[in-house]
């Protein structure tokens, strides 16, 4: 059975940080949830997260399939292993929690689903939803790790693909472990005559404030400012390393090369992880530290969520973007998958491999 605003309240005083006050202050914040016409806003936000889900299923199934068919028999690196277990990640997030995001949306954030089967799917939507931001922020510290270890230490011994495996194995197991306080915090809360909303039971609200206070500040914050450390001490590296005046280049220096393509790549996913993340954290951080108004307001928790749910599009293309690799894997499936639409791409297939090939070499 889902749980009434009310019933959780009650008709006492209840202070919890300082938002929830009294029964005036939680018919205030559910007013702004209650049913309105489907109007033009919330259909351009509807049509928008559809457009994420047009964007990030294609992209991030393409980026799987590149580094699985591994065509250049090359791919297969700890970096491009830790790249597919953040795709995946997307994926999840991508199947499920897009789809149902675009409904509430839609229906204003109204949960449609009651009884005992709505509680469980609202536990697993934040569940999803964390369990992914975890997964990339794992992966994405360990491409830096193993970006830095072949930067500094060049001759040492290098991070094997059974390591990689074994690290993955790791941020997963983690990820769930982790993310699995999330599926006591949220349930189905009724706020007026049949219309739920999934959202932190007040009852848990201090449970759930260390509890988003630990995820941001250790799993994703110290995290994401070790990976940044890590990328800055590698430029570094890069920009002191001595290059041969008006030699050939050498073996050495295409290294160098790819290796300050693969930084920019990588700086631009940290990038874009901070500005999609990072608002939703400190405003659910923000909102339960006492800001009514951004608790109530439909459009910031749109926002937050909307920024999260845009990482995943935006990560495989990316990586297509900056990697010729990644590039030359793609139109080599997207050839055989469509051979009539990509004629033109045979010319310049076989000039592309040997490009491949050398840049390959270059890292060696």
């Amino acid at each position: 059975m889902s749980t009434t605003a009310q019933e959780i309240l009650g008709s006492s005083n209840s202070t919890s940080m300082g938002y929830i006050e009294n029964s005036t202050n939680t018919t205030t914040l559910a007013s702004s949830w209650l049913p309105r016409d489907f109007d033009t806003s919330t259909g351009i936000k509807t049509a928008s997260i559809l457009l994420l889900f047009i964007v990030s299923l294609p992209g991030n199934f393409l980026l799987v399939a590149v580094l699985l068919k591994n065509a250049n028999k090359r791919m297969r690196t700890p970096s491009n292993y830790f790249i597919l277990s953040m795709a995946c990640g997307d994926i999840l997030l991508t199947v499920y929690s897009m789809p149902q995001f675009g409904i509430l949306t839609a229906y204003r954030f109204r949960w449609l689903v009651g009884g005992v089967a709505g509680e469980v799917l609202c536990r697993i939507s934040f569940f999803v939803g964390e369990y992914s931001v975890l997964v990339s922020t794992g992966s994405l510290l360990a491409i830096a790790l193993d970006r830095l270890f072949l930067v500094f230490y060049p001759l040492g011994r290098k991070t094997t693909l059974r390591t990689a495996k074994y690290a993955i194995a790791v941020i997963w197991l983690s990820s769930t472990i982790f993310a699995l306080p999330s599926l006591r915090l949220f349930n189905t809360v009724e706020i007026g005559p049949g219309y739920l909303l999934c959202m932190v039971e007040f009852k848990l609200i201090y449970f759930a404030i260390f509890y988003l206070l630990f995820c941001f500040s250790i799993l994703i914050a110290l995290p994401l400012l070790i990976t940044i450390a890590l990328y800055i001490a590698i430029g570094i590296k890069l920009n002191r390393t001595k290059r041969p005046g008006n030699q050939l280049p050498s073996n050495r220096e295409r290294r160098e090369q790819m290796n300050h393509k693969i930084l920019t790549m990588l700086v631009t996913v940290v990038a874009v992880l901070i500005i999609c993340r990072f608002p939703l954290i400190v405003g659910m951080l923000s909102c339960f530290s006492g800001s009514r108004e951004m608790c109530s307001e439909a459009d910031f928790i749109f926002t937050g969520w909307f920024l999260t749910y845009a990482n995943s599009p935006i990560n495989p293309w990316i990586y297509f973007i900056f990697n010729a690799q990644f590039r030359h894997g793609a139109k080599l499936l997207l050839m055989k998958i469509f051979p009539c639409c990509f004629k033109a791409l045979n010319e310049v297939s076989d000039v592309e491999s040997v490009g491949v090939y050398v840049e390959m070499e270059a890292l060696k």
